[in-house]
């Protein structure tokens, strides 16, 4: 259930995972604009064809945009506020761009990697200096401390409680999808212990017997899970009812009937919960603020994005 690919990971498995002469030259069209940047058809697929091999084609198209957006935002907004790279964040992005030229040594060659990942060295590099960038940024933002009350506040509005029961459409063994037929017969075995649950039957013996998610034995009490952690449609079908509720959603594991669960002090493995992700929540705030500064600044900057919506819309 876990999404193999976070967001945090997305440029180091772009560029060091092995995703497909030199050329500087990109001549296909621009997506989008956000202040003096641009982001071409051939850089956006580079997050889409990233995320595509983990999503549902329309939910890696929404967090591609998304965070090739953000990505260039950072680098607008250094832009503007007249950031420039010192000698020390000079020699970090030489260094990191030697480590991503080494990683294709024994795989055909780092211009082999550009040629078929149709983008430019200049592309590359401009990936590599954006936590550089980010990293200025923050600076200027001096560092914050987070009280406990914060952290549960934070813990209680971005986490997320539910259980489910897979009916699954793919095969366990070979990971091919199920026939016409054998999904069909899931779709609706799958709306029936729906409404199983929404006349309320016992929903923990509905589990038992009908999931095929070995997860829900080993987490009786539900997933407890945080934006990115769970594919999209999974959290999408969570974000879309209140505890207690029920829905039905489809991904590429299968059909997923949901149960949302209280996240809250009225649970009481909740104090359990929030002690198992309270050391990462303070990264997790951190970059909440930065975010949020970050459009704060964009919007004084004048720095706008602007989407060519012919030329996303036919992006498949």
């Amino acid at each position: 259930m876990k999404k193999i690919l976070t967001v945090a990971a997305l440029t180091c498995a772009m560029l060091l995972g092995g995703c497909g002469a030199v050329n500087d030259t990109d001549t296909s069209q621009v997506v989008f604009t956000i202040g003096d940047e641009q982001v071409t058809e051939n850089e956006f697929r580079f997050y889409y064809d990233t995320y595509k091999q983990n999503m549902d084609l329309g939910a890696a198209k929404e967090i591609s945009l998304e965070y090739s957006e953000n990505d260039r935002k950072i680098l607008a907004v250094a832009k503007a506020k007249g950031i420039e790279l010192d000698d020390e964040d000079k020699k970090e992005l030489e260094t990191q761009m030697d480590s991503v030229k080494e990683n294709y040594d024994s795989d055909g060659g780092y211009d082999e990697f550009l040629k078929q990942s149709n983008i430019t060295n200049s592309y590359v590099e401009k990936l590599v200096s954006i936590p550089i960038y980010k990293e200025n940024l923050q600076e200027l933002m001096g560092d914050k401390e987070y009280t406990d009350e914060e952290k549960k506040e934070y813990f209680k509005n971005h986490y997320r409680r539910a259980k489910h029961i897979l009916i699954s459409t793919v095969n366990n063994e070979t990971g091919e999808e199920l026939s016409e037929e054998e999904q069909a017969a899931a779709k609706t075995k799958a709306e029936e212990l729906l409404e199983r649950a929404k006349n309320g039957e016992d929903f923990d013996a509905l589990v038992k017997e009908f999931s095929e998610d070995p997860g829900s034995e080993t987490y009786p009490d539900g997933y407890v899970f945080t934006d990115n952690d769970m594919v999209i449609e999974f959290q999408d079908g969570v974000d879309s009812i209140q505890p207690g509720e029920f829905t039905l959603v489809k991904s590429t594991y299968g059909y997923h009937v949901i149960q949302r669960l209280p996240l809250d002090e009225t649970y009481e493995g909740f104090e359990t919960e929030y002690n198992n992700v309270k050391d990462s929540l303070d990264s997790a705030m951190e970059e909440e603020d930065f975010n949020n500064q970050l459009d704060i600044w964009a919007r004084e900057n004048g720095i706008e994005f602007v989407i060519n919506q012919e030329v996303y819309d036919s992006i498949q």
